[in-house]
């Protein structure tokens, strides 16, 4: 029997760790990934063709879906408060994920628990940027598609519904998609004749979306651009990478089990506490063990990553605590099993390597909440079957709101935008000082005008109504044996459709701390910098942090 955690409390704390993330988009001004998720598709928006225009390739599908909104909300608002409506546009999809968890799990661990499960998921945030892109939205669609794959082997009704989800992971996250075939192979083999039948409503949808999806893009650029698109992200990116990014990933993993070491005799105790049937200290342990894995740096922006990496292998050994229960092998095979492929393929074609795991493996974690209660239920203290989602809730809502990406500590960002697409979102006076001074430079510019910002500054085409030109929003600061040909790829890009009107050369960009700033180093022979030379431009801003040039009437 479930105990029932106070209405009142329960309430109160789902309400107070709702306001907290809701609160956590106002606050943080990142111009590296952030700014790059929304310009792809700000530029989409604005008539951009993917893998045309637009050659860098994570975020194009996932921007595909978001163009439109974007589209939308430009053309009634304007770019005044766009960073700010896009974050509000992942709260709702982190708002998605909760609701199926708790659909999916208020039956099998109870109302309390499935809501406090919830509660982890919408506050899981990967990398600290509450936006939506590859990222977040494949985490939290994947996650909620194989929970829905689970649950539907009970209730049929949403297997369509199952389906769909996690079809829209695939495409938006394509690394995923062989996570997303896992999971519908696996509830195949699980069902009987008739119930594949049924199944297939969930599968057909979930593979062929992706496959529809992704071929409407293809035939619409060409294959041969697809093609090279994606081998100049292996090339300049290390998006996969071979053994390289295999033995990466092995190393990331050598240093987080670490704690596994603890970990090993705390198990082992909890083995003996079975066996010898003390309830309690076996309850003690199965609530506190995923505490212990917490991370040392709790405030680092991947902290929940890590967290999420280590806790999802927690649900191996409940799983023995839990065995005699039919939906925690299901569970393991529908969700946990895919958790692992979908963490394993995420870690290889990010460019960040290991730490990139945990958004694959995300459902992992859910995994080990729901066997954690179950384990509970099986000492015979049901009544704190909902303790290891509430720990993990309060501990998640630490790590994964208070670190801000590349931005001050959360407590000293006490300057709020006033105007422009970062209107409403609170940051550093430093950082707020810099956005006035470089939108007062580029000035009024019509749309009809050209615009290129080089290296690292994808969210300078957000400050600006001139047109995006560029073979890629965020131009960025390579290894010197890939520079030549990266920049001289660019050359040939500005020479075929003309060169811009306006190029922004940076020379230092805000960054994290107060006073941090990241540098960019041009050489002299740079062709970036020897086309602008060549040219017709004008020196209009001359600034320590960057420089603004203009050529012609625009």
């Amino acid at each position: 029997m479930h105990l029932a955690l106070g209405p009142a409390l329960l309430a109160g704390f789902i309400a107070v760790a709702l306001a907290l993330c809701e609160a956590r988009l106002f606050f943080g001004v990142d111009f590296t990934d952030e700014a790059f998720y929304v310009a792809v598709a700000y530029r989409f928006a604005l008539g951009g063709t993917p893998y045309l225009d637009e050659l860098s390739v994570p975020q194009t599908t996932v921007a595909v879906l978001l163009a439109p909104p974007v589209a939308l909300y430009h053309a009634v608002v304007g770019r005044g408060g766009l960073v700010l409506f896009v974050r509000e546009l992942h709260f709702v999809l982190a708002l998605g994920l909760g609701s199926a968890v708790t659909l999916a799990l208020r039956r099998p661990v109870g109302g309390a628990s499935a809501l406090l499960v919830a509660v982890v998921a919408v506050a899981f945030v990967p990398y600290a940027i509450p936006s939506v892109s590859y990222d977040s939205a494949g985490c939290e669609l994947f996650t909620a598609g194989s929970l829905l794959v689970w649950w539907s082997r009970s209730e049929p009704r949403v297997r369509l519904a199952a389906g769909l989800v996690l079809g829209l992971a695939g495409f938006v996250y394509p690394p995923l998609f062989p996570a997303v075939a896992l999971c519908c192979l696996l509830s195949l083999a699980l069902a009987d004749g008739r119930g594949r039948s049924l199944l297939l409503r969930a599968v057909a949808p979930a593979l062929s979306l992706p496959l529809l999806g992704f071929g409407g893009l293809t035939a619409r650029a060409g294959p041969g651009h697809v093609l090279a698109d994606y081998h100049r992200a292996a090339h300049y990116y290390a998006e996969a990478g071979g053994l390289s990014k295999l033995r990466e990933i092995e190393t990331q993993f050598r240093h987080s089990f670490v704690w596994w070491m603890p970990l090993a005799a705390a198990l082992l105790v909890l083995l003996c506490a079975r066996i010898r049937r003390w309830s309690r200290l076996s309850a003690l342990l199965v609530v506190v063990l995923p505490l212990g894995l917490l991370p040392a740096h709790p405030l680092r922006y991947t902290a929940s990553l890590a967290f999420v990496e280590d806790a999802g292998f927690l649900a191996l050994p409940l799983l023995v605590l839990a065995r005699g229960r039919r939906e925690a092998r299901e569970l393991m095979l529908l969700v946990w099993l895919p958790a692992l492929a979908g963490g394993m393929l995420t870690a290889y074609a990010s460019t960040n390597g290991g730490i990139d795991f945990g958004v694959g493996f995300f459902p992992a974690l859910i995994v080990t909440l729901v066997l954690a209660s179950w384990a509970l239920e099986g000492v015979n203290v049901g009544r704190l079957a909902f303790a290891p989602a509430l720990l993990v809730a309060a501990a998640m809502l630490v790590i994964g709101v208070i670190p801000v990406y590349r931005d001050g500590p959360l407590w000293t960002l006490g300057t709020r935008v006033a105007s422009g697409p970062y209107a409403g979102i609170a940051t550093s006076s430093g950082k707020a000082q810099f956005l006035i001074r470089l939108e007062t430079d580029l000035g009024p510019v019509s749309p009809a005008c050209r615009i290129a910002f080089f290296d690292d500054f994808p969210a300078g085409y957000l400050l600006t109504s001139a047109r995006i030109d560029a073979n890629e929003v965020w131009t960025t600061s390579l290894p010197r044996t890939l520079t030549g040909t990266y920049d001289t790829e660019l050359v040939r890009y500005f020479y075929r459709h003309g060169l811009p009107n306006i190029v922004v050369v940076m020379r230092r960009i805000p960054y994290s701390l107060p006073g941090v700033w990241q540098s960019e180093g041009y050489a002299p022979d740079n062709p970036l910098l020897v086309a602008v030379r060549a040219s017709s431009y004008r020196l209009v801003a001359r600034r320590l942090d960057y420089r603004v040039y203009r050529r012609g009437r625009c």
